[in-house]
């Protein structure tokens, strides 16, 4: 039998494809799949390694290739792609809420590669959701590997971009009250400057020239040389005009 999930085989997956079947990443889908001897190969089409050793657990696996095919058919569905995630924004914020801040560093990595492309894609339509979202990202740019900071740091990015000041206060004054380590505070503010300075803050908020593809794929490569970064020593000075 074959346990790789369907959509690591797939060059278009679509956001519906993904929403479906994601619904089985949630514990209660979870643990009524494997109670009924079902587990995730059958019955799920981005099924993962089934696990018997925990029935509300979902192996780390299937979340993965969740998040996986989500940035891909993001890359890849062009307009198409950015419509649905958009009419679908509210389902996608919800699993993001869930996920970015996962225990398992291979499955908040993808979430937040996933992110940095959906940011783009779904542009204003997300503002509603920053408040919840927000608070996620900023502990991860602590995060005991240095593979999940950077692309926390393009996630953040891209969030600047693509949104105004005054559409991310309430986020972020909601994210400084929940931060708990001292350094993720400290990312707060500097991020915080990072927008007021007019580095970021909806700049470009619907993406003119930009497909939505290549509007998330660049923020991954080009975070390092032309976005806000946590670990730019002199990023205040550069963010000044």
């Amino acid at each position: 039998m074959n346990s790789t999930p369907t959509f690591a085989c797939m060059e278009r997956p679509s956001v519906l494809d993904v929403l479906q079947s994601a619904r089985a990443l949630s514990p209660r889908a979870a643990s009524s799949s494997i109670s009924s001897g079902g587990g995730f190969g059958a019955s799920s089409s981005i099924a993962g390694p089934s696990s018997s050793s925990s029935s509300a657990a979902v192996a780390w696996e299937s979340k993965v290739a969740v998040f996986d095919a989500l940035a891909r058919a993001i890359r890849v569905g062009g307009v198409k792609a950015a419509a649905d995630a958009t009419t679908h924004v509210d389902k996608l914020s919800n699993l993001f809420v869930r996920h970015l801040s996962d225990p398992h560093h291979r499955v908040a990595l993808s979430a937040l590669e996933a992110f940095v492309e959906v940011v783009p894609a779904c542009g204003g339509a997300l503002e509603p959701y920053l408040e919840r979202l927000c608070p996620s990202l900023f502990p991860r740019l602590v995060d005991a590997k240095e593979s999940v900071r950077g692309v926390a740091s393009a996630a953040l990015a891209a969030v600047g971009d693509a949104h105004s000041a005054d559409a991310l206060l309430p986020a972020l004054l909601t994210s400084l009250e929940s931060a708990k380590a001292p350094r993720a505070k400290t990312g707060v503010l500097e991020f915080a400057l990072y927008v007021l300075s007019g580095q970021g803050g909806g700049t470009d908020p619907t993406g003119i020239g930009k497909s939505p593809a290549s509007a998330g794929s660049g923020a991954l490569s080009e975070v390092r040389s032309i976005h806000w970064s946590p670990y730019d020593p002199v990023r205040v000075v550069n963010a000044i005009p």
